[in-house]
């Protein structure tokens, strides 16, 4: 039996792996699948075969594609107990569809190549048409003469294949298309929050971009979910873990690279929230049902997580180091937390009144300069403190410093058009 009569490996029967596994039966060739989550039915076809374990999957097909959720997925499918390597025949290729850090894809390549085993990375786009007719874009990382083999396999489900370069660099482009896509997403948003305020209908706005330079996929394909962000949002959703997950990745990758990326930063911050909870209840111009400010329900999120989790947080804030800050009200005497980036060197706990840029000093430093007495809560330790502005030369030194370490403060001086406060929080007692 050649490599084009065998079964293609399918690990990974969800929304994007049931649609390929399903395009491949359609045009006639077996599938043999694999879904941990019993959830997942059977795919209704005689070519179609569920088995249990990776190594079923491997000892069968030639090419085998692994379409889960993360890395950690992809690195127990591949090298876990029962997992691919184990049964792979020498010259079997791995297609890694699943969006991961491209670091990932060459460490694993790396490895199973020491079994004789071949992988290549194919970040996935959805293009013009249905992927159940075979429009499918693949990103491609990998040897040529590894595509070359896998072609026949790659072909019965996609009509457009990118050859990126090495391994890995699928992943890249996967990632880069991905930023423009959620960029864009938030950019399309925010203009039709404007055209709604000032009056402009949404069909005249779409019909309007669409015929000229603004046109984009988002724009192209606008639909309920859009609406819903501009309302009440969607709620938690997979929409929104996957566009997080996207973001939070080509953020570490670039931070790896020694990149600063103001415009996916922003991406990142704002999106998730504005699809979950619905653009009017970040930045709408009035409170919310609750009465509470605009904005107010981000802030309190991460609190909460924060506090339910021992300082860690999640998804696109999962690589923040943030303390909680609570303060007494200046006018209110009302006890109020806030969350702030910190940097501690040595004794010193230092945080900074940026705002993000805005023109204006944040209500926290208002607070401390009428009662400098607040609490410190970092990871699972909550101590009182005294706040003390920093100044003269001492607040240069630690700013360049926080500079050098984040450099997105630097461009928060400059739009906010001031001296940025520095202030020490030294704990009670020590």
């Amino acid at each position: 039996m050649t490599s084009s009569q065998r079964p293609i490996g399918v690990i990974g029967l969800g929304e994007m792996g049931g649609t390929i596994a399903q395009r491949i039966l359609a045009v006639g060739h077996p599938v043999i699948g694999l879904d941990k989550s019993p959830a997942v039915e059977d795919l209704d076809s005689s070519g179609f075969e569920r088995v249990q374990v990776p190594a079923e999957v491997a000892g069968r097909c030639d090419v085998v594609l692994v379409i889960v959720h993360n890395d950690d997925q992809v690195r127990e499918v591949l090298l876990g107990e029962r997992g691919i390597a184990e049964a792979a025949r020498p010259g079997t290729v791995v297609v890694v569809h699943s969006t991961v850090d491209p670091a990932t894809c060459t460490a694993l390549a790396d490895e199973l190549a020491t079994h004789d085993i071949a992988l290549i990375d194919a970040g996935m786009s959805r293009g013009r048409g249905s992927m159940r007719d075979g429009v499918l874009t693949l990103f491609v990382g990998g040897s040529a003469d590894t595509i070359e083999a896998a072609r026949w396999a790659l072909h019965l489900y996609s009509n457009n294949i990118v050859h990126a370069g090495p391994v890995g660099t699928g992943m890249v482009l996967k990632l880069c298309n991905n930023l423009l896509l959620h960029a864009n997403r938030l950019a399309m948003l925010e203009v039709a929050h404007i055209a709604s305020t000032a009056g402009l209908s949404r069909e005249s706005l779409l019909d309007g971009v669409r015929s000229s330079t603004g046109s984009s996929w988002v724009l192209e394909h606008w639909g309920k979910k859009d609406e819903d962000a501009l309302d009440a949002g969607i709620g938690s959703h997979p929409f929104v873990d996957r566009t997080t997950r996207e973001v939070v990745l080509a953020l570490k990758y670039a931070k790896r690279l020694g990149l600063t990326l103001p415009a996916t930063t922003a991406t990142g911050k704002y999106l998730p929230d504005i699809l979950t909870d619905g653009l009017p209840a970040h930045f709408g111009s009035k409170a919310d049902g609750d009465g509470r400010p605009a904005g107010l329900i981000r802030r309190n999120r991460i609190i909460e997580e924060f506090r339910a989790n021992e300082g860690r947080l999640g998804g696109i804030r999962e690589s923040w180091k943030i303390l909680l800050l609570t303060t007494v009200g200046a006018r209110s005497g009302q006890r109020r937390t806030t969350p702030l980036s910190y940097q501690a060197e040595g004794d010193n706990l230092y945080v900074f009144a940026s705002d993000g840029g805005n023109e204006k000093t944040p209500d926290w430093y208002h607070n401390i300069r009428a009662n400098p007495k607040v609490t410190v809560e970092i990871g699972a330790r909550k101590f009182e403190a005294t706040a003390i502005e920093v100044t003269g030369v001492e607040r240069e030194e630690v700013f360049t410093r926080q500079i050098e370490r984040d450099p997105e403060f630097a461009r928060y001086e400059a739009s906010a058009a001031r001296a940025i406060p520095v202030i020490t929080l030294r704990e009670a007692g020590a």
